[in-house]
Order: structure tokens, then C-alpha cells, then sequence
């Protein structure tokens, strides 16, 4: 005799399963967004599937990383490889939000750098 669990029982057991998902993400990541790199922690991390589950993405680990509200938002359903370039590399005429991830994504790189070279600076090994 199959037992079936009923609809809250699946619920919890379905949000158990999105956050461990989202914790291994960002654990992969190391506390990063995916995208625009900004630091993230556990309560302000999202998953997004890299292929949308949209354009027939699968809800798999393998399809799943971390990434901030924003830029989980503003990818939606394009592909991984648009979205990077439109953050990456904004064009004339695209929308401002682009740019603005693409200069905090620059920022975040700087950031790190000038990290790295403070700790070398002072003997720190990380």
C-alpha cells in the first residue's frame, strides 16, 4: 500500500527541499550572487534555474544557483548567456538596470582585489 502525503505535507517537504538547494548554491558560490557577485547571505538568497523552468528547465541541483532578488527578477525566463551580456557588456540604449548591475558587478571585482592586496599587505593568509 503506496501512503500519500497530503497537500501541506508535500508544501513542507517541497520548501525544505528549495532551501537546501539555495544554502548548497550558495555554499558553491561561496556567498555570492552568480550574476553581480554581491555578497549574499541565507535569508536574502534566492535560486534561479539556470535554463528557466519556462523554456522547460528542470527544478534539478544541477539547474539551480544563487542569486540576489534583483538579478533573479530581471533574468526571468532569458537564457544565462544574454543576461551575462547584458550585464556585462550594456549596450547604448538598453535599460539602465543593466548598466547599474554591470557597475555594481565592477565594483564587487574591486572590491575583492583590493581585499586580496590589504591581506598581503599585512600578512594575512585567507
Amino acid at each position: 500500500m503506496a501512503y500519500r502525503l497530503s497537500r501541506y505535507q508535500q508544501a513542507r517537504l517541497d520548501a525544505a527541499f528549495a532551501r537546501a538547494d539555495r544554502e548548497s548554491a550558495l555554499r558553491k558560490q561561496d556567498g555570492r550572487c552568480k550574476y553581480c557577485l554581491c555578497k549574499l547571505n541565507y535569508k536574502n538568497v534566492t535560486r534561479d534555474h539556470v535554463v528557466a523552468r519556462a523554456t522547460g528547465g528542470l527544478d534539478h541541483r544541477n539547474n539551480i544557483v544563487a542569486a540576489c532578488v534583483r538579478c533573479n527578477r530581471l533574468k526571468g525566463s532569458m537564457s544565462v548567456k544574454l543576461f551575462l551580456r547584458l550585464i556585462t557588456h550594456p549596450l547604448p540604449g538598453e535599460h539602465m538596470v543593466y548598466r547599474m548591475i554591470w557597475f555594481d558587478r565592477r565594483l564587487n571585482i574591486a572590491l575583492d582585489e583590493m581585499e586580496k592586496n590589504v591581506f598581503r599587505a599585512v600578512g594575512i593568509k585567507q
